[in-house]
């Protein structure tokens, strides 16, 4: 057995984009990997056909990329978008039994998505990037035309919040349109123009109506409404304005009503499950109880008899498929195991799902409408981390304090080498979100299985403030950061060091809301040995102004607007205690990250720097967003997780940190080598 490297990640396949129908057996998805000695990706289409034994098999080359992939409704068409045949990308259309493919579009605009085929296979909804100016003319073809002659020197007036994405940097100066394309000619019809963004659309099954998600309007537009119009986008309707986000409709069999995967709370991320009549004025039923919550990638899969739907659900740590009735809101999961359901499809009388564990990455899979006969389908990750030391893993329950003189029982996951009895030197991972969970995610979470290859234990718990465990369960975390789930985490170490699992080598890291809750580790603990703080929230006031989402995900996270809770804020932030802070720390940082702004990191690091002495790294990767760790530059990814076990090694002295050391790689010759501060 070889053992995990940080360079495996060039082996790891990522599918996605899963895309079927119960009228034919027939799926297509996406497969993306890093290219070693490259800082690109490849990405391809794949189709698996499920009347047969068949592998699934590749239909489009590495050389040209893909995206977006959409099978037409009778499966014999697959349209994609790809810069084959051009500089900009473009629809293109491969048949499936055989020939080459020929491009659809000639659009002078950047196509995001393909939303989907009408139910006659002769139009395509597609949604793409339209310059826009912000001025007071806005409406005026000629200033749209200079705006988008200026390009990226045009001034960039905002007027409105978010005016930033993080991915994406600032999007004044662009509005996200909804197009019709003609299956034969490419001609592009617009069907939703006008100062907003669409971000999903679909057309009745009849191909009457057009079902189609759009942001607000006014000067905060994060909260989006389902709007419905003709099929040409006459006439349209907001149908929605009691829910605070949508991210996705989807049409009944027999069109009368819509299923939506949405939020209810303005900055709650918690998503839920709603129906809408397409013809009445009734406001959303909620399908479900209160705490039935699904992930916010979920999607909405309708059996063909229209009284139930497959969705994916969040429950107690895991990502399962869920079949509701549509009837009674009863909730059934049919899919069991500790995996994660990743993307979900119809696939005739089957469903189709992308599947991961904490031991065998991404690969695909079907059950049927009752969760039997369950199969595998692919083997993109199986072949080769068979090949290496499988983790044995555990998730566990824990007594814990519950904050208010009470106790509670929460889950985490406990995953030990291969082999050996401890105590081991511990790696405990503390998760984004907060309202979120623990992520099966190698792309995430590769420095994990370098460190259990090095003989290392990972502690990953879902505190309280984590989602899936019911609505009391994350709410009761609002106002209290910190001060009520890192408790938790010193329990669960207190148990392990009693059962002989770990010994006094503790390390801490996380990102995000982990990236938080990790700084605030180091100035409330003497604990840990060391600390890996990514992307963080470290002024809960500043990340507020200047995060894609903190203007209105703060609120509801401290319970108050900015000018009630100011106080709470200050003393609930990292850097207030900084002063007290005796832990070696290191701080991984996207420079373009606009969810936790660099300025976040920088904060942090300025103030170890000045209010101790105590071992502090800043490391800047140039370009990188939030998402970093698991889709930032290949090399990045490389540097990040290798330099994450080489300060954990480095300071537990459990292990020399090898002859591979972060800083000595060669720096590439764009500049893009991260930038490190000591």
């Amino acid at each position: 057995m070889d053992a995990f490297t940080a360079e495996d990640l060039y082996q790891h396949r990522v599918l996605a984009g899963l895309d079927g129908s119960s009228r034919h057996a027939h799926i297509v998805f996406r497969v993306k990997h890093a290219v070693r000695d490259s800082e690109k990706y490849e990405s391809t289409c794949w189709h698996w056909n499920g009347d047969g034994p068949a592998p699934p098999r590749v239909l489009t080359d590495a050389a040209f990329g893909a995206q977006s992939p959409r099978l037409s409704p009778d499966a014999d068409t697959l349209a994609f978008i790809s810069r084959r045949g051009g500089d900009s990308a473009q629809v293109q259309l491969l048949p499936m039994h055989g020939g080459e493919a020929r491009q659809l579009t000639r659009s002078d605009n950047a196509l995001s998505a393909i939303q989907g085929w009408s139910s006659d296979g002769e139009r395509l909804l597609l949604t793409a990037s339209v310059p826009w100016s912000e001025h007071h003319d806005e409406g005026d073809a000629e200033a749209r035309q200079r705006s988008k002659d200026n390009g990226a020197a045009r001034p960039q007036v905002a007027r409105f919040l978010p005016y930033k994405k993080d991915g994406s940097g600032v999007i004044v100066g662009e509005r996200v349109q909804l197009f019709a394309a003609d299956a034969r000619s490419g001609e592009l019809q617009p069907l939703v123009q006008g100062d907003c963004d669409v971000s999903g659309a679909s057309w009745s099954p009849d191909g009457t109506r057009l079902a189609y998600i759009r942001n607000r309007d006014g000067r905060q537009r994060h909260r989006t409404d389902l709007w419905l119009a003709d099929a040409e986008g006459r006439d349209p309707g907001q149908r929605t304005d009691s829910l605070a986000s949508i991210s996705k409709a989807e049409w009944s069999p027999d069109g009368r009503s819509l299923a939506l995967v949405a939020g209810k709370i303005e900055g709650d991320s918690m998503m839920q499950l709603w129906l809408v009549d397409a013809n009445g004025d009734a406001g959303p039923r909620r399908l479900g109880d209160d705490d039935f919550e699904l992930t916010p990638e979920s999607t909405v899969v309708w059996h063909p008899d229209g009284t139930r739907v497959a969705v994916i659900a969040a429950r107690k740590g895991l990502q399962q498929i869920a079949i509701v009735d549509i009837a009674t809101g009863a909730v059934r999961c049919v899919q069991h195991g500790l995996r994660q359901v990743l993307g979900l499809a119809a696939c005739g009388d089957r469903l189709a799902f992308i599947v991961a564990s904490m031991r065998w990455p991404d690969e695909l899979h079907s059950v049927d409408w009752n969760g039997g006969g369950p199969r595998r389908h692919s083997e993109f990750n199986r072949r080769w981390i068979s090949q290496r030391p499988q983790p044995r893993v555990r998730k566990r329950r824990f007594v814990v304090p519950d904050g208010d003189g009470g106790s509670e029982k929460i889950d985490a996951w406990l995953l030990l080498p291969a082999s050996g009895e401890g105590p081991y030197p511990l790696l405990v991972d503390m998760h984004g979100g907060p309202q979120s969970q623990v992520l099966v995610d190698y792309a995430m979470h590769t420095y994990w299985y370098v460190l259990l290859s090095r003989g290392w234990a990972i502690l990953a718990p879902n505190a309280v403030g984590s989602g899936g465990y019911g609505v009391g369960f994350a709410k009761r975390l609002c106002g209290r950061w910190g001060e009520l789930d890192f408790p938790q985490y010193l329990a669960i170490l207190d148990t392990l060091q009693r059962e002989g699992l770990a010994d006094a080598r503790i390390v801490c890291t996380g990102k995000s809301y982990g990236g938080y809750l990790s700084a605030w580790a180091i100035g409330n603990s003497d604990r840990f040995k060391a600390a890996i703080v990514s992307a963080p929230v470290s002024d809960i006031q500043s990340h507020a102004g200047t995060s894609d989402t903190g203007y209105y995900v703060t609120p509801y996270a401290m319970g108050g607007e900015f000018h009630e809770t100011s106080a709470r804020a200050h003393a609930l932030s990292p850097v207030t205690h900084c002063l007290r802070v005796t832990t070696p720390t290191l701080i991984l940082q996207g420079a373009e990250d606009g969810r936790c702004p660099i300025g976040q990191s920088e904060q942090l690091f300025a103030n170890l720097i000045r209010c101790s002495d105590v071992a502090a790294e800043l490391v800047v990767y140039p370009g990188g967003s939030h998402s970093l760790a698991e889709t930032g530059k290949p090399s990045h990814r490389v540097d990040y997780h290798q330099r994450l076990c080489d300060w954990a090694l480095r300071w537990t002295d459990s292990q020399d940190a090898g002859s591979w050391r972060a800083s000595d790689q060669a720096a590439p010759a764009d500049g893009s080598a991260p930038r490190e501060a000591a």
